[in-house]
């Protein structure tokens, strides 16, 4: 059979896999829940910046060329249905002071819950506003963080067929990041870092360019899925890690091979490997990156395109909990710590000795299902991915 004709079924199988689902965030909305599944509803005060373009009493799907900030409370769970964004009270954070006293305020509230630390939540490709901060909500609940919890909302469009258009505009967000980051630490909040996806790299960008200024930027960096270049010879990942590393305490990088939103994304941008889909290249990042504990996510449970992996696995959230709480993976492995890692020996790095390979604890009859399984394996055959 031609190329051709087995591109066109595999196609077809692809779509019968995915059983017609619509892939955009902003035309069809998955529900927003807790992990832990409990029947009683929750709900959280969250902080939240957006560079999004105001539209009624909420925010849209455009890029507003300002800063705005607010706070609202989100009850889990819940569903962001299309066009209705939650009604929030908004403010301008465009300038220092209004900045600064927006920091102010949330380290207020940290305060008031006899805490001195903010999770900031960084969302990825493909995301709306409302499932943006209901995300952040439902993290800070799923990881009993108990702290406040702040939602950075750059301008994804929440379509699936604009990743090039929320590439430029995740690039348009950084140097507000930059300048809430800066707040944030000027008021003396510890911060801890969430980034998904493209998020990764917004992260990793303005953490490395407020080292010149400051030693402590961010205490926890979690990375999962991370959208960004990871090229043998070419390795971005690996520069903006390194420049990173010098002003946060711990950088937990999560990893899976069976993405399929990377696996796009590496097809996209000419075969360059993400580092969110190389657990096994991320190992390299040892001395001279700071920190590094790397995860290999692979077998973590959750939707069939495996990209948002770090809200619908328990086992991701438990072990991330674990994170927040400064526990370092050999820890987490550890026989008498939570055991939320396995560890195996590798090439030349043993756990014994604080080193090895980590990988999510996820029992057998939680891993991902041969449906699931076949998607991945074709998924790769319809975009095509040069091998390095």
């Amino acid at each position: 059979m031609k190329r051709k004709n087995w591109q066109i079924l595999l196609v077809v199988c692809t779509a019968m896999l995915l059983g017609g689902c619509t892939l955009s965030n902003s035309l069809r909305p998955q529900p927003v829940d807790s992990v832990w599944r409990s029947d009683a509803a929750a709900t959280r005060a969250v902080f939240f910046a957006t560079d999004r373009e105001p539209e009624g009493s909420s925010f849209g799907l455009h890029w507003g060329a300002a800063l705005r900030c607010g706070r609202t409370d989100v009850s889990i769970p819940t569903i962001a249905l299309p066009g209705q964004n939650p009604p929030v009270k908004m403010e301008s954070c465009e300038d220092a002071a209004s900045l600064a006293g927006f920091a102010q305020r949330i380290r207020d509230n940290a305060r008031a819950m006899h805490c001195n630390s903010v999770l900031l939540v960084i969302h990825g490709y493909n995301d709306t506003f409302a499932t943006s901060l209901l995300h952040a909500g439902q993290i800070a609940l799923d990881t009993q963080w108990r702290c406040a919890t702040l939602m950075f909302g750059w301008s994804s469009e929440g379509k699936f067929d604009r990743y090039a258009a929320d590439i430029e505009r995740s690039g348009y967000a950084v140097p507000d990041l930059i300048g809430l980051l800066r707040a944030m630490k000027k008021a003396g909040l510890t911060v801890n870092v969430i980034a998904h996806s493209m998020g990764a790299r917004m992260a990793l960008g303005a953490a490395g360019a407020l080292c010149e200024e400051q030693t402590d930027v961010v205490n926890q960096m979690i990375l999962a899925a991370a959208d960004v270049s990871a090229e043998r010879n070419n390795d971005d990942f690996g520069h903006l890690l390194k420049r990173a590393g010098r002003c946060v305490g711990r950088t937990t990088v999560y990893a899976s091979d069976n993405d399929l939103a990377l696996i796009t994304s590496e097809s996209v941008h000419g075969g360059v490997p993400r580092a969110g889909r190389v657990p096994l290249g991320n190992l390299q990042y040892g001395a001279g990156y700071g920190a590094v504990d790397v995860v290999d996510a692979s077998l973590a449970p959750g939707a069939e395109a495996g990209h948002n992996y770090f809200i619908h696995s328990y086992e991701m959230l438990r072990d991330m909990m674990w994170v927040l709480a400064g526990t370092p993976a050999p820890q987490r492995a550890a026989a008498d710590g939570p055991a939320t890692l396995n560890c195996s020996d590798w090439e030349g790095s043993s756990c014994a000795g604080g080193g090895g390979r980590y990988v999510l604890a996820v029992a057998p009859d939680r891993q991902p299902d041969w449906r699931t399984r076949m998607l991945r394996r074709l998924w790769p055959l319809i975009f095509h991915v040069q091998v390095q």
